[in-house]
């Protein structure tokens, strides 16, 4: 049986959908895939739902154009909605029960598994996922698998993942406009993250960056588990505004230059000396430029502030020194030229590239790290779905 599966960002600067198939028990493939420039998005929130119902539309209709003989049917009812944004919050959260005999049992795992689903949460907000980080024991923490050990109170130790209702249903409405059902709501970085990451790294500590336009979220892993995660409210499109500000010049402008002309590190002074065309200028008037120096500038000072945030809160968590296994960056962010020199110098760990290793079919992409969410989207629905008639899942998948 081949199970297929579709997931969409709905991003600040880019509207993202794959679709991809997979036998029982194999690796993923994405078969299609397809992204647009979004309209009625800003800081991963959506101000216009018309437009970003023109946008679902046209990511739609992108899928479909790229159809092969065999598949000119192919006509996406649903897909899983990948979420970004800094109304996302992580909590931490605590259940015990006691232990009924005088050893840890099956039962009693589950009794506490089912008592973590107990934390109130706001009705506004809803649960994006919860994860099982360890339990404990009396007085012993830090236990990855209780069964069969004695003690009277056994505790696991979780995060409840969640984001604004509001904001997700506002999702929900532009793609029912477009005849798009969205299923679970998945949080990108801890999506990013379950592509990019290997076990090992996992094991020994690594922060995935994912960097999106409207925002940036963050995933510490070590001891195999999620530790830690939060979105903060600067992403590309911040920088973009930025130079923009800065430079007297329209959006297109600015991320042109941002995207082939700007880097995150300031080079030597002899070397940034040039200077820099404006994109797009007349040439019926006086060409306009500007310097490079002070382009690297104003972003290597958002960025900073950026990374400097992100590095407070790990040490405010003593993780930082956890991270043995370095930095990966993800999102449409990474390509920024320097990025990875940055992180480095901002950190004081190594850093590389989030490519998928756990999907194949992004060979062709040509910055594959802004495909680290979709990914990951996708391996939740093949993971999670993949035993259950394929029809029964994604009833109206293909229509």
């Amino acid at each position: 049986m081949t199970n297929i599966y579709a997931a969409i960002e709905l991003g600040t600067t880019q509207t993202v959908l794959a679709v991809a198939e997979a036998k029982t028990g194999s690796r993923l493939k994405i078969i299609r895939h397809a992204e647009i420039n979004s309209s009625g998005v800003r800081k991963s929130q959506i101000l216009n739902i018309h437009q970003v119902t023109q946008s679902i539309k046209s990511v739609l209709k992108a899928i479909e154009q790229k159809r092969g003989k065999d598949d000119d049917s192919l006509n996406i009812g649903n897909a899983f909605l990948v979420v970004s944004g800094q109304h996302i919050k992580v909590d931490p959260y605590c259940s015990s029960v006691q232990v009924e005999g005088s050893k840890v049992t099956n039962r009693d795992i589950e009794e506490v598994e089912r008592a973590c689903q107990m934390m109130i949460l706001p009705k506004e907000r809803e649960t994006l996922d919860i994860i099982y980080q360890t339990y404990g024991l009396d007085a012993l923490g830090g236990i990855s698998s209780p069964k069969g050990m004695s003690g009277r109170m056994l505790r696991l130790n979780t995060l409840h993942i969640h984001g604004d209702t509001n904001r997700i249903n506002d999702a929900r409405t532009a793609a029912g406009e477009a005849n798009l059902e969205l299923r679970d709501p998945l949080f990108a970085v801890s999506c990013a993250a379950d592509a990019v990451l290997n076990d090992s790294e996992k094991r020994n500590g690594a922060l995935v960056l994912d960097l999106g336009g409207g925002s940036t979220g963050y995933a510490v892993y070590f001891d195999g588990y999620l530790a830690a995660a939060n979105a903060i409210g600067i992403g590309g499109d911040h920088i973009s505004s930025d130079i923009a500000y800065a430079f007297q010049t329209t959006h297109a402008q600015s991320e042109e230059l941002k995207k082939k002309e700007s880097s995150a590190v300031l080079l030597p002074a002899g070397a940034a000396s040039a200077r820099i065309p404006l994109p797009g200028s007349s040439p019926l008037m006086e060409t306009r430029t500007v310097s490079r120096r002070a382009l690297d500038t104003v972003v290597n000072l958002r960025l900073k502030e950026l990374f400097s945030i992100i590095r407070r809160e790990l040490e405010d968590q003593d993780l930082l020194h956890r991270l043995h296994s370095g930095v990966v960056l993800t999102g449409g962010g990474a390509a920024l030229k320097g990025l990875d020199a940055l992180a480095q110098k901002e950190f004081g760990l190594p850093v590389r590239l989030g490519r998928p290793i756990h999907v194949d079919g992004l060979s062709d992409v040509p910055n594959p790290e802004s495909f680290a969410a979709i990914a990951g989207a996708l391996m939740f629905a093949h993971r999670n779905y993949e035993c259950k008639p394929l029809l029964s899942i994604f009833k109206g998948l293909f229509k």
